[in-house]
C-alpha cells in the first residue's frame, strides 16, 4: 500500500489493503472511509478508491484484488491472480460504470496435467474491455425510458420484420488482450510472475500506465 498509496487520489490517503479468508484462499482488497463497493458485470461487488479526476465533472475509481490459495499439506499459498478494474463515475455520486480491467491469473494444478493457465488460450498477463456492456446496459435504459415516455396508443402484433442480431462488439469484453507477448522474442503468451516482487512490481507499474492514459480523456 505504501507503493500504491501516493497514485491514488488524496482522498484515499488513509486506505490500506486487507486480506478476506475466503475457504481456501485469501483475498486482499481495500478497505478503509474513502472505500466504496462496485458491483461488476460478473462475479461479486469489489471495494474501489478515488483514483483521479478526468473532464467533464467525471472521475475516475479503481478496483484491485489480489488472491492466494493454500497449498494442501502445506502452510503456504500459491499467486491465484491479481487484478486492477477501473470504474467511471460522476463527482459526488456512486453510480459506477465498469470500463476496463487488467488481470494476471497465475497457473493452477490438477491431477492430470499438472501446472496450467486458466483460460489456457489466453494470454497472461492481459487487459479486458468492460466499456461496451457498459454502453448497452445504457441503451437498454434509455429504450425503456422512451417506451414509459410515449404516451401514444400502440397496437402490439406480430412485426414481419426480423431481429436484428445482437452485434458482436457488446461481447468484446470476453477477449483477451495479452500485454506481456512480445514476438519477436519468445513464443510465449502466458507468463506467471517469478515471485512475490514480480505481482507488486507489475501491479504498481499498470497503475502508473493508469494515470497517464486515463489523463488523455
Amino acid at each position: 500500500m505504501a507503493d500504491l498509496a501516493p497514485r491514488l487520489d488524496q482522498r484515499a490517503a488513509k486506505v490500506h489493503l486487507g486480506p478476506t479468508y475466503v475457504s481456501s484462499q485469501i483475498v486482499t482488497s481495500f478497505t478503509g472511509e474513502a472505500v466504496r463497493r462496485a458491483g461488476r458485470h460478473r462475479g461479486n461487488p469489489m471495494p474501489i478508491v478515488p483514483f483521479q479526476r478526468i473532464c467533464s465533472g467525471w472521475e475516475a475509481w479503481l478496483g484491485y484484488r489480489e488472491t492466494w490459495t493454500a497449498i494442501a499439506g502445506a502452510k503456504s499459498f500459491t499467486f491465484a491472480s491479481s487484478d486492477l478494474t477501473i470504474f467511471l463515475a460522476t463527482i459526488e455520486s456512486e453510480t459506477f460504470h465498469q470500463i476496463l480491467r487488467a488481470e494476471w491469473a497465475g497457473p493452477t494444478k490438477n491431477e492430470h496435467d499438472g501446472w496450467s493457465f486458466k483460460p489456457d488460450d489466453a494470454g497472461h498477463p492481459h487487459w479486458q474491455i468492460d466499456v461496451t456492456e457498459t454502453m448497452q446496459k445504457d441503451l437498454e435504459f434509455e429504450a425503456a425510458r422512451e417506451l414509459l415516455r410515449s404516451s401514444a396508443p400502440k397496437e402490439f402484433c406480430a412485426s414481419d420484420q426480423e431481429v436484428a442480431p445482437v452485434p458482436p462488439w457488446y461481447r468484446i469484453d470476453r477477449m483477451h488482450f495479452a500485454s506481456a507477448v512480445r514476438p519477436w522474442v519468445d513464443g510465449f503468451k502466458a507468463h506467471g510472475p517469478a515471485n512475490l516482487a514480480s505481482v507488486r512490481a507489475w501491479v504498481v507499474k499498470t497503475v502508473d500506465l493508469l494515470n497517464i492514459e486515463l489523463a488523455r480523456l
